[in-house]
């Protein structure tokens, strides 16, 4: 019990904080709560996006270049 009083005698002094350090621990308390909120969180398999099917990947650029200089070579006439 004597411990605890010294604890709350010691957090009654006043304390100066600048203005950087001030930001600072608002900065570092803010990305300790959000990295703890989703450690935490009980939904682990988020997805972000609006799910509209537009999800296939083509890689169409060398397939491309060698149909361009394929349709240079024939002249087509309508």
């Amino acid at each position: 019990m004597e411990k605890w009083k010294q604890t709350l005698e010691k957090l009654s002094e006043t304390v100066t904080v600048t203005k950087l350090d001030g930001i600072l621990i608002v900065t570092i308390g803010t990305l300790a709560g959000i990295i703890f909120g989703m450690l935490c969180s009980p939904r682990k398999n988020a997805k972000y996006g609006c799910n509209n099917g537009n999800t296939m990947i083509h890689n169409w650029g060398e397939e491309m270049e060698e149909d361009a200089d394929e349709e240079d070579d024939v002249v087509s006439f309508r």
